[in-house]
């Protein structure tokens, strides 16, 4: 496959394989992402992007995402190729027709998401094994869906993972907008 002779695997894991560059970092979050939910997990018009040009979204690393001039048929094959693989996300409730900006903004504040989460600037109080992408690119990056999902149990979808859980109750919240 297009993947394994572009020797994406020599890096990310897919679908169980490969993935070894993981073995060279000293702490598994600093690896390369597992491409297996990708397609559950972004927007198709971003992934091509992406493919296209890569994007910095975790700025602290220094391993980049190389250009490998695909064109615009093998684009398109990686991008049906990881949406065929991705697991279902879990269909999250519908979000709360009351929340505004304000509310959304209060909320991130609340649970200090920019603690770990950088928006630009690299927070020099933290680990860099504490980091998490930039969520200025979410809007664009991330199926809103996933995003729902992702928040509601985050270890559902990356066992392991850093993030924490913050509606263990959920649908039920401790936030009252929500």
């Amino acid at each position: 496959t297009l993947l394994q002779e572009r020797n994406c695997v020599g890096c990310h894991p897919v679908e169980g394989v490969g993935g070894d560059f993981v073995a060279l970092v000293a702490e598994p979050t600093l690896g390369p992402p597992l491409l297996t939910p990708e397609g559950s997990r972004v927007q198709a018009a971003w992934l091509r992007g992406f493919l296209r040009e890569p994007k910095i979204i975790r700025p602290w690393l220094s391993v980049r995402m190389p250009t490998f001039g695909l064109s615009d048929d093998e684009t398109e094959r990686v991008g049906s190729y990881f949406r065929g693989i991705a697991p279902e996300s879990p269909k999250p409730a519908a979000a709360s027709a009351g929340a505004t900006p304000e509310e959304g903004k209060a909320l991130f504040a609340l649970l200090k998401c920019q603690q770990c989460h950088v928006l630009g600037a690299i927070p020099k109080d933290q680990p860099t094994s504490n980091l998490a992408p930039d969520l200025r690119l979410a809007h664009e990056r991330l199926q809103p869906d996933w995003i729902l999902a992702w928040l509601r149990n985050p270890g559902d979808i990356l066992p392991g993972t850093r993030m924490p859980t913050f509606w263990p109750d959920y649908p039920k919240s401790f936030y009252d907008p929500l």
